[in-house]
């Protein structure tokens, strides 16, 4: 996993389930829109005060190609790479994704 960096033209703000389901359509290639639950421990020290009650703070937008993942960290959205679907070195999306939920679209992975 590369380091991750600040997203480029992502909002300020955690967005919620609604925003996040709306990356199906507006990145090119999207099948899904992966997120992940946390639990209030984790939410209550990564969520700023006004954040909807459905914020989302970890994305992984799956596409044709490959998986993009985000976090919500420190205040701003993070971009920690993509991880291309052909790549046979790198390690299973299949358990990466196992504590995320699909929140919209379609996978083509065998999580069975």
């Amino acid at each position: 996993m590369e380091q991750p960096e600040p997203a480029e033209d992502w909002p300020e703000h955690p967005l919620s389930e609604a925003d996040a389901a709306d990356l199906l359509e507006e990145v090119d290639e999207a099948i899904g829109v992966w997120v992940m639950d946390h639990d209030e421990g984790v939410r209550s020290v990564s969520l700023p005060a006004d954040a909807p009650a459905d914020a989302v703070i970890d994305i992984i937008i799956e596409t044709t190609d490959g998986f993009e993942m985000y976090s919500y960290t420190g205040g701003r959205w993070m971009d920690y790479g993509t991880q291309a679907k052909d790549d046979e070195e790198a390690p299973s999306m299949a358990g990466t994704l196992a504590s995320y939920r699909l929140l919209t679209g379609e996978t083509d992975l065998d999580l069975s």
